[in-house]
């Protein structure tokens, strides 16, 4: 084999390694290019999740007050965005999931906003409660003096005795009017509402299914919100699933009835009833329903009642 020809060939393999070298570094800066704009928006995102955290932080504390109840409830909200943050973070820089990283601070926006309402609205009724007790006493003391100033006139002793009883009658009215605002704070909130239609498979799991005519079983699955006034122990929960023709679905042979809602006096067939321990923290439940029939397709209503008062619903799609 002459110079010239194993000259060529290694010229020729220079070449080539030279090809495959500079088509190896476009590669690397095109996956570096890559990386720095992923790193960008993983930081972005980090911000984004840190701004949100400190605000929240900052108007729930802003609530506080010298009620012990109260801060309770607030320690116990941030303690939850807290791990709901870190939740989120491992998202972020661990799994990289941007787009569900996104989702989880639209629900931590939401999640923040529904602790300030019940924040408010708790301070609100405690409020309330303090000023009708106040007036509740000034009014034992005025019906004191009054009874006091009558009884030594005996001629007006009788009407003495009938402005008594009308005005034992009032307070009798103002605690009842109290109880049941106490009664209202004591329901147990529902934040989150899924509805699917599915089967039971042999192994005893569960599997959605898409199709109505492969699907034998309603779930619908719920997560409570945090009452610290209400006692641990056992909790009723009432559904009412609404079909597409505003009819409440029901069978009385499958646990169906009847409930009074208490803030508008309308009593409802519910579908389903069911009990979980309630321990004065986020709880999650499922109830299934088996219907007798065939499962129509078209957009569902869910309504969840506890203590006789509606405390969820939500509008689904089958």
């Amino acid at each position: 084999m002459s110079s010239n020809v194993i000259t060529g060939a290694i010229i020729a393999l220079l070449l080539l390694l030279s090809g495959y070298l500079w088509y190896q570094n476009g590669e690397l800066k095109k996956a570096n290019q890559e990386q720095v704009v992923e790193f960008a928006e993983l930081q972005k995102v980090q911000e984004e999740l840190d701004a949100d955290y400190q605000e929240a932080l900052e108007n729930i504390e802003g609530l506080r007050t010298d009620n012990q109840e109260l801060n309770a409830l607030i320690d116990n909200q941030k303690e939850e965005l807290k791990a709901q943050k870190a939740k989120i973070n491992n998202l972020i820089w661990t799994k990289r999931e941007l787009n569900a990283a996104r989702e989880e601070i639209a629900k931590f926006e939401s999640l923040t906003a529904g602790y300030l309402a019940q924040i408010s609205d708790l301070t609100a009724r405690n409020e309330l409660l303090a000023n009708e007790n106040t007036k509740l006493i000034k009014d034992v003391q005025v019906l004191n003096t009054n009874l006091t100033a009558e009884k030594e006139l005996s001629a007006d002793l009788e009407e003495a005795r009938t402005i008594l009883v009308s005005e034992k009658e009032k307070l009798s009215s103002h605690n009842k009017q109290l109880s049941e605002k106490v009664e209202l704070g004591s329901a147990i909130k529902i934040n989150y509402i899924s509805f699917e239609g599915g089967q039971v498979k042999d192994d005893g799991s569960w599997k959605r299914r898409k199709l109505k005519k492969r699907m034998d079983i309603m779930r619908t699955c719920f997560r409570t919100e945090t009452n610290v006034v209400v006692p641990a122990g056992e909790e009723t929960f009432y559904i009412r699933i609404i079909n597409p023709r505003g009819e409440t679905v029901m069978d009385d042979n499958l646990n169906s009835g009847e409930i009074t809602d208490k803030i508008t006096g309308k009593t409802y067939r519910y579908t389903m009833s069911g009990t979980l321990t309630y321990n004065n923290e986020d709880t999650e439940a499922c109830m299934d329903w088996n219907p007798p029939g065939t499962i129509e397709k078209g957009d569902y209503r869910i309504e969840i009642f506890n203590k006789g008062y509606k405390v969820g619903s939500g509008d689904f799609k089958i």
